[in-house]
């Protein structure tokens, strides 16, 4: 099942990665809220400060916190590389996220520049602390996959992205926004999306796709190539940005690249040697297609506002290929951490989450996507999208739960006691 190079021995313990997926959707809970109580028109301006808030809760509340917590679990696993104290580490990079991101995205939201200070100050703790290890470790790493190459692009991107970040909101805090602000948020927002995520997106997907999945590799050129090449096509975009030069042939390049990973992606999930079905299949595929309909929507600047791109992008491909993750992570990490304690009774990865849930919860996923991007012909239905996105969020917290206290009641007993599990 696992492919050369990986190694379990050295794994954190259970806890450090969960406390970072139980926090996502109480963030995606936040999200919902706002988009039911402040008024469309400032939920959807991609220049308002509510909207700015919105970005943020999701990109550091959701994306950044999942991200974080898997690669403390992938590092070790994937890479060999073991940080150490994992716990302590977990603890600061954790309470630091979760306060940072509430004072970023609140100083927004209600204008409050006194939560700007503490967002920076805790988001700098969290940041720093966590690529400066992760950048050491990765680079230590002896033995190189493509997973591996494609992490240690990801921490490069997105310190670069925090920096650029770091710089933007020190800009909003003296109130000094020169000529020359937005290039540098049209570069946070590229390294963002196209560094931090994808790029890790990318360098997990080659190993976990053909691993949990029994599914086809990606071809060598993919798996090698292009990470480095959208690394330095990034690079590149600065400068075309800061001296004006027309964007639209590197939009073409980021897109070939982008769409590419897309089609062997899914050429892979369909194309499985086992082709037995899991649920969570419909998250990776889901997502897969909303990244190349946000393509082809980027490419022909479809739409005037960025609103619909942004639905589909963030909640249709990063966060439904997140819980697709999750869903993954989460069981398969209960039974490995209590096989490795010696409990021969057991259920099986597939059954501590019920998969009709999983149904459900994709469902709400779905429709409120679908209510999100009619709300942008009609206002009014962004109530009905808030409400599905609210009660997904929900019961994503409630099925990660349900898999952790089955794992914890079962670590409390004797391992030789068959009767521990019924």
């Amino acid at each position: 099942m696992f492919n050369q190079g990986l190694s379990l021995d050295q794994a954190p313990p259970i806890s450090v990665p969960f406390r970072f997926f139980l926090s996502a959707p109480i963030f995606g809970v936040l999200i919902s809220l706002i988009f039911l109580f402040f008024p469309f028109s400032q939920t959807s301006n991609q220049f308002h400060y509510v909207s700015i808030g919105i970005v943020h809760l999701f990109t550091l509340g959701i994306l950044s916190m999942i991200i974080f917590g898997a690669m403390q679990q992938m590092m070790p696993v994937l890479a060999g590389a073991v940080i150490k104290k994992s716990k302590l580490f977990a603890n600061i990079v954790h309470s630091s996220l979760v306060l940072g991101t509430l004072g970023l995205s609140f100083s927004f939201i209600f204008e409050l520049k006194w939560l700007l200070h503490i967002g920076v100050l805790f988001l700098t703790i969290a940041f720093f602390t966590f690529f400066i290890v992760s950048i050491k470790l990765l680079f230590n790493v002896k033995y190189l996959t493509s997973t591996v190459k494609a992490m240690r692009l990801f921490a490069l991107a997105g310190l670069i992205t925090f920096i650029l970040g770091l710089f933007l909101a020190t800009s909003h805090i003296t109130s000094n926004l020169n000529e020359k602000y937005l290039v540098f948020v049209n570069t946070h927002i590229l390294f963002g999306l196209l560094g931090f995520a994808l790029l890790l997106i990318m360098g997990v997907s080659f190993q976990v796709i053909p691993m949990f999945y029994v599914a086809l590799d990606f071809p060598k050129f993919i798996q090698h190539k292009l990470p480095i090449i959208l690394f330095i096509t990034l690079f590149i975009s600065f400068f075309f940005f800061y001296f004006e030069i027309n964007f639209l042939f590197l939009k073409f390049i980021f897109i070939v690249m982008i769409l590419s990973f897309a089609y062997f992606a899914l050429k892979s999930l369909n194309n499985r040697k086992r082709p037995v079905f899991d649920v969570t299949l419909w998250y990776w595929k889901f997502s897969l297609i909303c990244l190349i309909i946000s393509m082809i929507i980027w490419m022909f600047d479809i739409f005037e506002s960025n609103y619909i791109l942004a639905i589909i992008f963030a909640f249709g491909f990063l966060y439904s290929l997140l819980q697709g993750m999750v869903y993954k992570i989460i069981p398969f990490l209960s039974w490995f951490h209590l096989n490795s304690k010696g409990y021969f009774k057991i259920p099986t990865i597939r059954e501590f989450i019920e998969e009709k849930y999983i149904k459900v919860h994709f469902f709400l996923h779905f429709f409120s996507i679908l209510f999100f991007l009619i709300s942008y012909y009609e206002n009014k239905f962004v109530y009905i999208a808030g409400i599905l996105f609210l009660f997904s969020n929900i019961l994503f917290l409630i099925n990660a739960i349900v898999a952790i206290k089955k794992y914890t009641n079962i670590s409390k007993t004797d391992p030789m006691d068959f009767s521990s599990f019924k």
